[in-house]
Protein backbone atom coordinates (compact mmCIF):
# COMPACT_ATOMS: atom_id res chain seq x y z
CA UNK A 1 0.00 0.00 0.00
CA UNK A 2 3.17 2.31 0.63
CA UNK A 3 4.94 1.31 -2.19
CA UNK A 4 1.61 1.87 -4.65
CA UNK A 5 1.20 5.32 -2.34
CA UNK A 6 4.51 6.20 -3.36
CA UNK A 7 4.63 4.86 -6.64
CA UNK A 8 1.54 7.53 -7.41
CA UNK A 9 3.29 10.33 -5.57
CA UNK A 10 6.07 9.84 -7.66
CA UNK A 11 4.17 10.04 -10.84
CA UNK A 12 2.21 12.84 -9.46
CA UNK A 13 5.81 14.31 -9.05
CA UNK A 14 7.14 13.73 -12.53
CA UNK A 15 4.02 15.25 -14.18
CA UNK A 16 3.76 18.32 -11.95
CA UNK A 17 7.83 18.35 -13.26
CA UNK A 18 7.20 18.14 -16.72
CA UNK A 19 4.65 20.59 -16.84
CA UNK A 20 6.62 22.86 -15.31
CA UNK A 21 9.44 22.36 -17.49
CA UNK A 22 6.75 22.72 -20.39
CA UNK A 23 5.44 25.83 -18.99
CA UNK A 24 8.93 27.24 -18.63
CA UNK A 25 9.52 26.52 -22.42
CA UNK A 26 6.23 28.07 -23.39
CA UNK A 27 7.35 31.04 -21.22
CA UNK A 28 10.83 31.39 -22.61
CA UNK A 29 9.42 30.40 -26.45
CA UNK A 30 6.47 33.55 -25.79
CA UNK A 31 9.33 35.98 -25.02
CA UNK A 32 11.51 34.96 -27.68
CA UNK A 33 8.59 35.50 -30.22
CA UNK A 34 7.51 38.83 -28.41
CA UNK A 35 11.20 39.94 -28.98
CA UNK A 36 11.09 38.72 -32.17
CA UNK A 37 8.54 40.39 -33.28
CA UNK A 38 10.03 44.05 -31.31
CA UNK A 39 12.96 43.59 -33.81
CA UNK A 40 11.32 43.47 -36.72
CA UNK A 41 8.83 46.00 -36.15
CA UNK A 42 12.00 48.25 -34.85
CA UNK A 43 13.58 47.76 -38.12
CA UNK A 44 10.48 48.20 -40.61
CA UNK A 45 9.98 51.39 -38.69
CA UNK A 46 14.16 52.26 -39.49
CA UNK A 47 13.96 51.55 -43.07
CA UNK A 48 10.16 53.02 -43.06
CA UNK A 49 12.29 56.41 -42.09
CA UNK A 50 15.49 56.10 -44.19
CA UNK A 51 13.36 55.37 -47.08
CA UNK A 52 11.19 58.37 -46.41
CA UNK A 53 13.88 60.87 -45.56
CA UNK A 54 15.28 59.15 -48.78
CA UNK A 55 12.50 60.16 -51.23
CA UNK A 56 11.92 63.09 -49.40
CA UNK A 57 16.15 64.37 -50.07
CA UNK A 58 15.66 62.55 -53.78
CA UNK A 59 12.51 64.96 -54.72
CA UNK A 60 13.81 68.00 -53.26
CA UNK A 61 17.79 67.95 -54.36
CA UNK A 62 17.72 64.84 -55.99
CA UNK A 63 20.58 63.66 -53.75
CA UNK A 64 22.83 60.29 -54.77
CA UNK A 65 21.35 59.82 -57.89
CA UNK A 66 24.73 58.54 -59.33
CA UNK A 67 25.95 57.47 -56.09
CA UNK A 68 29.79 56.20 -55.51
CA UNK A 69 30.67 57.22 -58.83
CA UNK A 70 34.06 56.45 -57.86
CA UNK A 71 33.63 52.71 -57.85
CA UNK A 72 32.70 52.82 -61.98
CA UNK A 73 35.28 50.30 -63.50
CA UNK A 74 36.18 52.42 -66.78
CA UNK A 75 37.30 54.86 -64.26
CA UNK A 76 40.60 52.53 -63.49
CA UNK A 77 41.07 53.10 -59.89
CA UNK A 78 41.05 50.54 -57.57
CA UNK A 79 43.22 51.98 -54.60
CA UNK A 80 41.68 51.77 -51.53
CA UNK A 81 44.14 53.43 -48.92
CA UNK A 82 44.07 56.49 -51.65
CA UNK A 83 44.77 59.60 -49.65
CA UNK A 84 43.73 63.54 -51.44
CA UNK A 85 46.50 65.25 -49.69
CA UNK A 86 49.88 64.61 -48.69
CA UNK A 87 51.18 64.20 -45.31
CA UNK A 88 54.54 63.57 -43.66
CA UNK A 89 52.84 60.27 -42.50
CA UNK A 90 52.59 59.43 -46.02
CA UNK A 91 55.92 60.62 -47.27
CA UNK A 92 57.41 58.27 -44.23
CA UNK A 93 55.80 55.47 -45.77
CA UNK A 94 57.84 55.69 -49.18
CA UNK A 95 60.85 54.76 -47.29
CA UNK A 96 59.27 51.39 -46.62
CA UNK A 97 59.78 48.39 -48.88
CA UNK A 98 57.84 46.79 -50.72
CA UNK A 99 55.68 49.33 -51.72
CA UNK A 100 51.95 48.65 -50.32
CA UNK A 101 50.84 49.48 -53.96
CA UNK A 102 50.89 52.23 -56.98
CA UNK A 103 50.30 55.06 -54.85
CA UNK A 104 53.72 54.83 -53.50
CA UNK A 105 55.31 53.43 -56.55
CA UNK A 106 53.98 56.77 -58.56
CA UNK A 107 54.81 59.02 -55.97
CA UNK A 108 58.76 57.32 -55.65
CA UNK A 109 59.22 57.08 -59.42
CA UNK A 110 57.64 59.81 -61.49
CA UNK A 111 58.60 63.70 -61.01
CA UNK A 112 56.31 66.61 -60.90
CA UNK A 113 53.69 66.67 -61.54
CA UNK A 114 52.82 63.14 -61.09
CA UNK A 115 55.38 61.99 -58.22
CA UNK A 116 57.87 63.81 -55.96
CA UNK A 117 61.14 61.97 -57.05
CA UNK A 118 63.47 64.76 -56.60
CA UNK A 119 60.97 66.32 -54.53
CA UNK A 120 60.65 64.35 -51.25
CA UNK A 121 62.52 66.25 -49.02
CA UNK A 122 61.07 69.98 -50.45
CA UNK A 123 57.94 68.07 -50.16
CA UNK A 124 58.14 67.31 -46.66
CA UNK A 125 60.17 70.24 -45.43
CA UNK A 126 56.81 72.62 -46.52
CA UNK A 127 54.53 69.92 -44.62
CA UNK A 128 56.33 70.97 -41.24
CA UNK A 129 54.80 74.49 -41.76
CA UNK A 130 51.07 72.98 -41.98
CA UNK A 131 49.45 72.36 -38.66
CA UNK A 132 46.83 70.07 -40.41
CA UNK A 133 47.47 68.37 -42.92
CA UNK A 134 44.58 65.85 -43.74
CA UNK A 135 40.95 65.68 -45.19
CA UNK A 136 39.13 67.69 -42.51
CA UNK A 137 36.71 65.07 -41.01
CA UNK A 138 33.29 67.77 -41.20
CA UNK A 139 33.80 66.49 -45.11
CA UNK A 140 33.06 63.14 -44.23
CA UNK A 141 30.16 63.36 -42.21
CA UNK A 142 26.63 63.32 -44.87
CA UNK A 143 25.73 60.33 -45.61
CA UNK A 144 25.63 61.37 -49.00
CA UNK A 145 27.98 64.06 -50.34
CA UNK A 146 26.74 66.70 -53.45
CA UNK A 147 29.23 68.05 -54.64
CA UNK A 148 29.71 70.32 -57.47
CA UNK A 149 33.22 71.57 -59.06
CA UNK A 150 32.51 75.12 -61.07
CA UNK A 151 35.06 75.85 -63.39
CA UNK A 152 36.08 79.43 -64.93
CA UNK A 153 34.44 79.25 -68.51
CA UNK A 154 32.58 81.97 -69.55
CA UNK A 155 29.40 79.44 -70.59
CA UNK A 156 28.39 80.34 -66.76
CA UNK A 157 28.36 83.98 -67.39
CA UNK A 158 24.93 85.84 -66.91
CA UNK A 159 23.30 82.04 -66.26
CA UNK A 160 22.09 82.64 -62.78
CA UNK A 161 23.00 79.65 -60.98
CA UNK A 162 24.52 81.04 -58.29
CA UNK A 163 21.65 79.26 -55.61
CA UNK A 164 21.55 76.28 -56.87
CA UNK A 165 25.67 76.10 -56.91
CA UNK A 166 25.60 77.01 -53.25
CA UNK A 167 22.68 74.48 -52.29
CA UNK A 168 25.30 71.72 -52.87
CA UNK A 169 27.24 70.28 -49.69
CA UNK A 170 30.64 70.71 -51.04
CA UNK A 171 31.50 73.76 -53.73
CA UNK A 172 35.16 73.27 -55.31
CA UNK A 173 36.57 75.85 -57.37
CA UNK A 174 39.82 76.73 -59.30
CA UNK A 175 42.57 79.44 -59.08
CA UNK A 176 42.28 82.81 -58.88
CA UNK A 177 38.44 82.82 -59.95
CA UNK A 178 36.29 85.72 -58.39
CA UNK A 179 33.12 85.09 -56.34
CA UNK A 180 31.96 88.45 -54.90
CA UNK A 181 30.77 90.59 -58.05
CA UNK A 182 29.66 87.24 -59.84
CA UNK A 183 27.77 85.69 -57.09
CA UNK A 184 24.84 85.30 -59.30
CA UNK A 185 26.17 83.11 -62.06
CA UNK A 186 28.59 81.36 -59.83
CA UNK A 187 27.70 81.53 -55.88
CA UNK A 188 29.53 82.70 -52.97
CA UNK A 189 30.36 80.02 -51.02
CA UNK A 190 33.68 77.74 -51.21
CA UNK A 191 34.01 74.61 -49.51
CA UNK A 192 37.59 73.97 -51.32
CA UNK A 193 39.67 76.25 -53.55
CA UNK A 194 42.69 74.66 -55.87
CA UNK A 195 45.58 76.48 -56.65
CA UNK A 196 48.92 76.94 -57.53
CA UNK A 197 51.60 79.33 -56.98
CA UNK A 198 50.46 81.37 -60.66
CA UNK A 199 46.99 81.45 -59.81
CA UNK A 200 47.23 82.12 -56.28
CA UNK A 201 45.59 85.45 -54.66
CA UNK A 202 47.86 87.50 -52.24
CA UNK A 203 44.44 87.57 -49.64
CA UNK A 204 42.41 84.51 -50.64
CA UNK A 205 39.89 85.79 -48.06
CA UNK A 206 38.35 88.40 -50.31
CA UNK A 207 36.93 85.61 -52.13
CA UNK A 208 36.81 82.45 -50.46
CA UNK A 209 35.01 81.77 -46.80
CA UNK A 210 37.10 81.79 -43.44
CA UNK A 211 37.17 78.22 -43.39
CA UNK A 212 37.51 77.83 -47.15
CA UNK A 213 39.64 74.72 -47.33
CA UNK A 214 42.95 76.15 -49.46
CA UNK A 215 44.75 73.07 -51.23
CA UNK A 216 47.80 73.47 -53.17
CA UNK A 217 48.66 71.65 -56.39
CA UNK A 218 52.19 71.50 -56.89
CA UNK A 219 53.21 70.81 -60.57
CA UNK A 220 56.79 72.12 -60.18
CA UNK A 221 59.41 71.47 -57.40
CA UNK A 222 59.72 75.49 -57.78
CA UNK A 223 56.57 75.58 -56.61
CA UNK A 224 57.54 74.13 -52.65
CA UNK A 225 59.75 76.47 -52.55
CA UNK A 226 57.71 79.34 -53.31
CA UNK A 227 54.81 77.91 -50.69
CA UNK A 228 57.59 77.67 -48.02
CA UNK A 229 59.05 81.43 -48.54
CA UNK A 230 55.36 82.89 -48.65
CA UNK A 231 54.71 81.22 -45.16
CA UNK A 232 57.85 81.77 -43.63
CA UNK A 233 57.92 85.67 -44.87
CA UNK A 234 61.60 85.25 -46.69
CA UNK A 235 63.12 88.37 -48.08
CA UNK A 236 64.97 86.26 -50.88
CA UNK A 237 61.79 85.95 -53.02
CA UNK A 238 62.03 82.64 -55.61
CA UNK A 239 61.17 84.94 -59.11
CA UNK A 240 62.76 82.87 -62.11
CA UNK A 241 61.14 79.81 -62.87
CA UNK A 242 57.28 80.77 -63.40
CA UNK A 243 55.52 81.20 -66.38
CA UNK A 244 53.51 83.94 -64.33
CA UNK A 245 54.99 85.70 -61.67
CA UNK A 246 52.86 84.34 -58.82
CA UNK A 247 52.59 86.71 -55.76
CA UNK A 248 54.98 87.70 -53.04
CA UNK A 249 52.84 87.55 -50.51
CA UNK A 250 50.00 84.97 -49.09
CA UNK A 251 48.32 86.03 -46.41
CA UNK A 252 45.85 82.91 -46.04
CA UNK A 253 44.33 81.12 -42.98
CA UNK A 254 47.75 78.45 -42.73
CA UNK A 255 45.31 76.04 -40.77
CA UNK A 256 42.97 75.67 -43.64
CA UNK A 257 45.93 74.64 -46.08
CA UNK A 258 46.76 71.64 -47.32
CA UNK A 259 48.68 70.10 -50.30
CA UNK A 260 47.43 67.88 -52.95
CA UNK A 261 49.36 64.11 -53.39
CA UNK A 262 50.03 64.37 -56.69
CA UNK A 263 49.05 60.71 -57.31
CA UNK A 264 45.53 62.70 -58.21
CA UNK A 265 46.89 64.39 -60.87
CA UNK A 266 48.43 61.07 -62.48
CA UNK A 267 45.32 59.91 -61.87
CA UNK A 268 43.57 62.70 -63.98
CA UNK A 269 45.56 62.38 -66.51
CA UNK A 270 46.82 58.87 -67.18
CA UNK A 271 43.79 56.74 -65.86
CA UNK A 272 40.77 59.18 -66.44
CA UNK A 273 41.89 61.40 -69.72
CA UNK A 274 44.20 58.33 -70.78
CA UNK A 275 46.99 60.94 -72.42
CA UNK A 276 49.90 59.32 -73.94
CA UNK A 277 52.77 59.79 -71.18
CA UNK A 278 55.25 60.80 -74.37
CA UNK A 279 52.58 64.01 -75.16
CA UNK A 280 54.24 65.60 -71.87
CA UNK A 281 50.77 66.94 -70.95
CA UNK A 282 48.79 66.61 -68.39
CA UNK A 283 44.81 67.20 -67.30
CA UNK A 284 44.19 70.94 -66.13
CA UNK A 285 43.24 71.88 -62.77
CA UNK A 286 39.06 71.40 -63.45
CA UNK A 287 40.06 68.11 -64.54
CA UNK A 288 42.10 67.65 -61.56
CA UNK A 289 39.19 68.88 -58.95
CA UNK A 290 36.90 67.02 -60.90
CA UNK A 291 39.15 63.59 -59.83
CA UNK A 292 39.04 65.06 -56.56
CA UNK A 293 35.12 65.29 -55.97
CA UNK A 294 34.40 61.44 -57.96
CA UNK A 295 36.38 60.56 -54.64
CA UNK A 296 35.09 62.52 -51.70
CA UNK A 297 31.76 62.82 -52.88
CA UNK A 298 28.52 60.42 -53.28
CA UNK A 299 26.82 63.06 -56.31
CA UNK A 300 29.07 65.03 -58.48
CA UNK A 301 27.59 68.00 -60.70
CA UNK A 302 29.79 70.61 -62.42
CA UNK A 303 29.08 74.67 -63.99
CA UNK A 304 31.19 76.47 -66.20
CA UNK A 305 33.32 73.86 -68.39
CA UNK A 306 34.72 74.14 -71.33
CA UNK A 307 36.91 76.39 -73.61
CA UNK A 308 35.51 78.03 -77.13
CA UNK A 309 36.52 76.43 -80.04
CA UNK A 310 39.72 77.27 -81.50
CA UNK A 311 38.63 79.51 -84.66
CA UNK A 312 36.26 81.10 -82.13
CA UNK A 313 38.52 84.30 -81.93
CA UNK A 314 35.18 86.46 -79.96
CA UNK A 315 33.86 84.80 -77.08
CA UNK A 316 36.09 85.45 -73.61
CA UNK A 317 37.90 82.40 -72.18
CA UNK A 318 36.69 83.26 -68.32
CA UNK A 319 33.44 84.38 -67.09
CA UNK A 320 35.37 87.35 -65.10
CA UNK A 321 37.09 88.71 -68.01
CA UNK A 322 37.41 89.55 -71.70
CA UNK A 323 40.58 88.84 -72.11
CA UNK A 324 41.77 85.38 -74.25
CA UNK A 325 43.78 82.83 -72.90
CA UNK A 326 47.19 82.84 -73.99
CA UNK A 327 48.79 79.97 -75.20
CA UNK A 328 51.45 78.80 -73.11
CA UNK A 329 48.50 78.52 -70.00
CA UNK A 330 47.03 76.23 -72.33
CA UNK A 331 49.97 74.55 -73.97
CA UNK A 332 50.63 71.80 -71.01
CA UNK A 333 46.88 70.37 -71.86
CA UNK A 334 44.89 68.44 -74.06
CA UNK A 335 41.31 70.50 -74.14
CA UNK A 336 40.22 68.51 -76.92
CA UNK A 337 40.82 65.28 -74.61
CA UNK A 338 38.99 66.73 -71.87
CA UNK A 339 35.93 68.14 -73.46
CA UNK A 340 35.76 64.57 -74.90
CA UNK A 341 36.09 62.86 -71.57
CA UNK A 342 33.63 65.14 -69.78
CA UNK A 343 30.91 63.74 -72.75
CA UNK A 344 31.49 60.76 -72.07
CA UNK A 345 31.24 60.96 -68.52
CA UNK A 346 27.86 63.05 -68.59
CA UNK A 347 26.83 60.57 -70.95
CA UNK A 348 26.97 57.80 -68.67
CA UNK A 349 26.02 59.66 -66.03
CA UNK A 350 28.59 59.93 -63.62
CA UNK A 351 28.59 63.59 -63.21
CA UNK A 352 25.84 66.00 -64.49
CA UNK A 353 26.30 69.43 -66.10
CA UNK A 354 23.54 71.82 -64.46
CA UNK A 355 23.58 73.78 -67.21
CA UNK A 356 21.80 70.63 -69.31
CA UNK A 357 18.05 71.14 -68.97
CA UNK A 358 17.51 67.57 -67.86
CA UNK A 359 19.20 68.69 -64.43
CA UNK A 360 17.02 71.44 -65.00
CA UNK A 361 13.90 69.48 -65.37
CA UNK A 362 14.78 67.37 -62.39
CA UNK A 363 15.15 69.87 -59.77
CA UNK A 364 12.67 71.99 -60.59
Amino acid sequence: MIAIRWVVHGDSMNARSIAGRLFFAFFQWKNLVMWLCVGLCVQSLYFSVMNSHESHTEKHLGACRRRFVWRKPFLGRFDSHWKPFLTSKSLCSLMDRPFQGELEEVLWFHKLPFGLQSSVLSAFATLQLLPQQELPGSFGRLWCQRCIVVGNGYSIHGQHFGKMIDSHHVIIRLNDAPVKEHKKDVGERTSIRLFFPESALPNPLENNDNDTLMVFVPFKPLDFLWLREVLLKTRNKTKVGFWRQPPREWNGNVSQLRILNPYLTYEATYKLLQLNASSGRYATTGIIALNLALHMCQEVNIAGFGYPGNHDNTTPIHYYNTGRSRKKELFQHNITAERNWLLKMIESGVIADIASPSFQAQNS
